[in-house]
């Protein structure tokens, strides 16, 4: 904990946990924080509010972020579990059938239907609070004052608020424990991994990724894995044309020719 501490250091910008309703145990990202999560776990900007206030993780990184539904597209997630140890372990378990196995054990009880009914309520106050004023005009605008509010209204990930005997996502479950500790589905998923003999602070080897370590131990999602062998393939080839003294996203050149543009644009 005390690494997590130090190795936050400043806020980037505490002012939006402003918006951030009661039942979240957030604080704000660091700079630090972000470039973790967003160069080494992610790989894309994540719009985020908040991190865990207290990390699990062994190495003192993320491993969860509260995002801003309405900084960028507008949409039903809100938060993103980020530890490629975790996410690994949530992978392997889901493929399993860990969700329709999950959700017919919890929710055949009534507490924890009642406790996912409040998670999705705490999850439709918190994108009223933080989508308002311009961010609420502009996805009326492009989607329409209905879709919008049906979207607002929605549980975690988008889940219908009525819909209790489904846990939809384990990922998103476990992140949202994780930001809030108030997740019955989330502490379940947290106790089913240990029993896999997953431990949730991490291994020793995992945190080479998330400290950006080149040749160390790295976790590709698995449905990322396909579209991104294709990516690097793309960039090969780009690279290849731009030595070559053709025009591309790496720098001018002479134009190319249109079979070789086209099929560069398909992949």
């Amino acid at each position: 904990m005390l690494l997590a501490a130090l190795r936050r250091g400043a806020s980037l910008n505490p002012e939006r946990l402003k918006h951030v309703p009661k039942g979240w145990q957030v604080a704000a990202p660091s700079a630090a924080d972000a470039a973790v999560v967003e160069e080494r776990q992610l790989g894309h900007p994540a719009n985020m509010v908040g991190v865990p206030a207290v990390s699990l993780c062994r190495h003192g990184y993320p491993q969860a972020v509260l995002q801003d539904p309405g900084a960028h597209k507008f949409g039903a997630g809100m938060l993103r579990l980020t530890c490629p140890h975790l996410c690994e372990a949530v992978d392997a378990w889901e493929a399993e059938g860990a969700v329709r196995a999950l959700s017919a054990e919890l929710l055949a009880e009534d507490a924890n239907r009642d406790a996912l009914r409040k998670v999705n309520e705490r999850h439709a106050a918190t994108r009223k609070s933080m989508v308002q004023g311009e961010a609420l005009a502009r996805a009326e605008a492009r989607l329409g004052t209905d879709t919008v509010r049906r979207v607002l209204d929605s549980g975690i990930t988008g889940l219908t608020p009525s819909k209790l005997d489904d846990v939809k996502c384990l990922h998103a479950q476990l992140a949202d424990e994780l930001l809030s500790r108030d997740n019955d589905v989330g502490k379940a998923v947290l106790d089913g991994l240990a029993a896999r003999g997953v431990d949730p602070s991490g291994s020793e080897k995992c945190g080479e990724q998330c400290s950006g370590c080149v040749d160390g131990w790295r976790y590709t999602p698995r449905k990322n894995k396909q579209k991104l062998r294709a990516t690097r393939a793309r960039h090969k080839k780009l690279r290849e044309l731009s030595l070559a003294g053709y025009a591309t996203s790496f720098g001018p050149g002479r134009p190319l020719e249109a079979g070789v543009a086209a099929a560069l644009e398909k992949n």
